[in-house]
């Protein structure tokens, strides 16, 4: 978000890893990597993705003799095992405030020390955040009460001056709010569509302030909103869940989804309507290549227009960590259709005893089994392949 708000100041450039998905990760990978600098971020430290993808990373490196030394640098918290490793092997490590939770941190080192390294000021977005301190109570108040009032929201920047909020903002409020069977599901969308079935809010006109002001803002509404539901906003106890089924699956000798109950892709029209009965919206999980199977995403609208209900949309695994907090302890009132896909190249996970392949099954696997102990009901759908993807969407013309 901060490189696409900051893109006409000829800052370097910004590639985000944050998906097993192994096509995904080799094209990220792949080249001349002697300019290329990594940033291993992980408050934890042991987050399986980031830990997979290091681990790809030092064998790229030494592929290409290059020093790992001069390309790695760690942002984690004080005294996690991911500190201990960059210690061990001479990482540059910068240490997080362990008092400050992943999703409230754009304005600590895990989002300053990143745009700082690309070329932006960290001082225009924390003198921003300094100067919407000193008059946030009234509008952080106005707000949340407001937002409050819903369950499901369309968040959107018709105006496209801050891009990328919607999305953040998606992360911070579903994650913080979704529990205890209550919370508040907003739904990031880059336009508007004359399907849309829940209220929208215009980030372009809700407040005029600069995107750290925008930061600070957001993560008081998001504090208040907790109150007002009646929940922690800075705990997130669901999104265990996942990863435990996840290791699960991973050290079972059965395949990633021999156990789940695959709907073929023409039976989803009907399965998805049956489900629907007495529940409130469909999420779509999306454990596929975000760059390559991009087109997928016109599923969300072209569903809202035939189901007539709030559709939200999230790439697996990265929506783990965000919407997947309110998918397992929000209100028990979604359908949820997760996608997985054949991948031609599987991709070891250097020294572990799986691919990328398989752990991307293994994710979406295993959000299944943690949604399905949760109450909700899940359809798992499996693509052989990136052509199936027009099939799968030719259903919803």
């Amino acid at each position: 978000m901060i490189a696409k708000t900051y893109k006409q100041s000829g800052i370097r450039s910004l590639i985000i890893l944050d998906s097993t998905e192994p096509h995904f990760v080799q094209t990220r990978l792949e080249g001349d990597l002697s300019k290329t600098l990594f940033l291993i971020s992980s408050k934890s430290g042991s987050t399986i993705e980031t830990n997979s993808h290091l681990s790809l990373i030092l064998e790229r490196l030494a592929s290409q003799a290059l020093d790992h030394r001069d390309h790695i640098i760690v942002i984690t918290d004080p005294g996690s095992p991911l500190a201990h490793t960059a210690q061990e092997n001479g990482w540059r490590v910068v240490l997080g405030d362990p008092q400050v939770g992943g999703r409230f941190s754009a304005l600590s080192a895990f989002g300053l020390l990143p745009a700082t390294l690309i070329g932006v000021d960290p001082a225009n977005l924390i003198d921003d955040a300094a100067e919407m301190i000193a008059t946030i109570h009234e509008p952080a108040v106005r707000i949340a009460t407001h937002l409050a009032k819903h369950r499901y929201l369309y968040f959107v920047d018709t105006k496209g001056s801050l891009p990328g909020l919607a999305d953040w903002i998606e992360q911070l409020i579903a994650e913080s709010t979704g529990k205890n069977g209550n919370g508040l599901l907003p739904i990031a969308l880059e336009s508007t569509s004359p399907f849309n079935t829940a209220e929208k809010v215009d980030l372009s006109t809700i407040i005029d302030a600069p995107l750290g002001a925008q930061f600070i803002l957001w993560e008081w509404v998001t504090a208040l909103l907790g109150y007002i539901y009646g929940v922690d906003p800075f705990d997130q106890p669901d999104v265990q869940a996942t990863k435990t089924r996840t290791l699960e699956v991973l050290g079972s000798a059965a395949e990633a989804s021999s156990n789940s109950a695959l709907t073929p892709i023409e039976e989803l029209p009907l399965t998805i309507e049956t489900h629907l009965k007495g529940r409130e919206f469909l999420a779509i999980c999306a454990f596929l290549d975000p760059m390559r199977d991009e087109k997928v995403t016109t599923l969300r609208d072209r569903l809202e227009k035939v189901f007539q209900v709030p559709v939200a949309f999230g790439w697996g695994p990265r929506f783990l960590h965000s919407t997947g907090q309110f998918h397992k302890g929000g209100p028990k009132s979604g359908v949820f259709i997760s996608l997985t896909i054949d991948s031609d190249d599987a991709l070891p996970v250097p020294g572990k005893d799986f691919d990328f392949a398989r752990l991307i099954r293994a994710q979406a696997e295993g959000d299944r089994r943690a949604l399905v102990e949760s109450g909700s009901p899940v359809i798992s759908v499996h693509l052989r392949g990136p052509a199936e993807i027009e099939k799968l969407l030719s259903l919803f013309a």
